[in-house]
């Protein structure tokens, strides 16, 4: 099962999961990179990407190498 967010290859072309169906053989709705929306996409057709591109399991980002406070750094 794919979980919520997870970025994917669908037929070629980089996706997000943005809802899956629970019946009977689950099934995807992702979000294209051009925005469009591939509604029952089923998760054979779906390669999970080996890099999730920053993004988080809850969907916020990670901050970039070296952001953060400047507390402690020498001046």
């Amino acid at each position: 099962m794919l979980r919520l967010g997870t970025k994917v290859r669908h037929h070629g072309q980089d996706a997000m999961v943005i809802a899956r169906t629970l019946g009977g053989h689950s099934s995807y709705d992702l979000r294209l990179a051009d925005g469009r929306i591939v509604k029952y996409a089923q998760e054979a057709d779906c390669e999970t990407m080996l890099s999730d591109g920053g993004l988080l399991s809850d969907g916020g980002f990670r901050p970039a190498a070296g952001a953060g406070s400047a507390e402690g750094r020498p001046g």
